[in-house]
C-alpha cells in the first residue's frame, strides 16, 4: 500500500507560509496604526512643536535634531519621511529657532526628504507628493583636490509658498523661493524665485504657465476645468494687493 507523499507536505508547507504571511501583515498593520505620533504622545516632545490635529506616520524616516522641526496644526507627515537638521554630529541648542517648519494643513507624501541647516519653510496648505527632496545647502567644489563631499557647505534658505503643490520626485535646491499656489510638475528641479500662481516643469525648472489678474492663465488652459456642484471655491487672500480700478 503506497504511503501518502508529494502534495500533502507541499500543502502543509503552503498553509504554514500563508499563516506566517497573515501574521506579519496583521502585526505590521497594527504597528502602522499604533505607531503614529500625535500631539500629546510622549514622542511628540522630540519635535520643537506639534500643533493640534497633526500626525507623523509609521514607520518614520531618519531624524536628526528633531527639536529644530516644527509642525503647525493639522499637518500630515507620511511614512519614511526624513527630517534632518544639520549633519549627524552637528548640535543645535534646545531653544534654537525653527529650521524646518511646516505650516498648518500641510501634507507630506511618503519617502520625502528634508535636509536643512539654516531654514526650510513650508507655508500653509502645501501638498507634497511622494519622494520630494528639499535642501537648503550644498557642498562647494572650488577646491580641485579636496573630495567634494569634504568641502565646505553653502546655505541659502528655502520657502514654499502657501497652497503650492509639488509633484513626485521633485528636487528643490538651496535658495528656492516658490510663490503662492504654484504647481510643480513631477521630476522638476526647482531653483531661484518662482512667482505666485506659476506652473513649473523641467530640469532646471521653468515657468510654463502663469496666472495674473490682468491676463488670467497664459498660455490658456488646454481644456476647461469643470467645478462640480458643492466643490469648494477659492477666495483671494486678505493680504493681496487689490487691482486698481480703471
Amino acid at each position: 500500500m503506497p504511503t501518502p507523499s508529494g502534495p500533502r507536505p507541499t500543502a502543509l508547507r503552503q498553509r504554514a507560509l500563508d499563516t506566517a504571511t497573515t501574521v506579519v501583515q496583521r502585526v505590521w498593520g497594527l504597528a502602522k496604526r499604533h505607531g503614529t505620533v500625535t500631539p500629546g504622545h510622549p514622542l511628540s516632545r522630540r519635535f520643537g512643536s506639534m500643533g493640534e490635529g497633526s500626525w507623523v506616520s509609521f514607520p518614520p524616516g531618519d531624524y536628526v535634531n528633531l527639536h529644530a522641526v516644527h509642525l503647525g496644526r493639522n499637518v500630515v507627515i507620511g511614512a519614511d519621511v526624513t527630517l534632518a537638521v544639520g549633519m549627524p554630529t552637528e548640535e543645535y541648542p534646545a531653544d534654537c529657532e525653527p529650521v524646518i517648519s511646516f505650516g498648518d494643513r500641510t501634507t507630506v507624501g511618503k519617502g520625502c526628504w528634508f535636509v536643512a541647516r539654516q531654514q526650510v519653510l513650508l507655508e500653509e496648505d502645501v501638498t507634497l507628493a511622494p519622494n520630494v527632496y528639499i535642501t537648503d545647502h550644498n557642498h562647494t567644489y572650488a577646491d580641485p583636490w579636496l573630495p567634494v563631499g569634504q568641502q565646505i557647505l553653502q546655505c541659502d534658505p528655502v520657502r514654499i509658498g502657501a497652497g503650492t503643490w509639488i509633484g513626485t520626485n521633485v528636487v528643490v535646491l538651496p535658495g528656492a523661493d516658490v510663490g503662492r499656489n504654484c504647481a510643480i510638475a513631477a521630476g522638476t528641479v526647482v531653483r531661484g524665485t518662482i512667482p505666485d500662481h506659476s506652473v513649473v516643469a523641467g530640469v532646471p525648472g521653468k515657468v510654463v504657465r502663469r496666472w495674473t489678474e490682468e491676463d488670467g492663465w497664459q498660455p490658456p488652459m488646454a481644456r476647461p476645468v469643470v467645478v462640480l456642484p458643492g466643490w469648494p471655491v477659492g477666495v483671494p487672500p486678505a493680504d493681496r494687493t487689490p487691482t486698481p480700478e480703471a
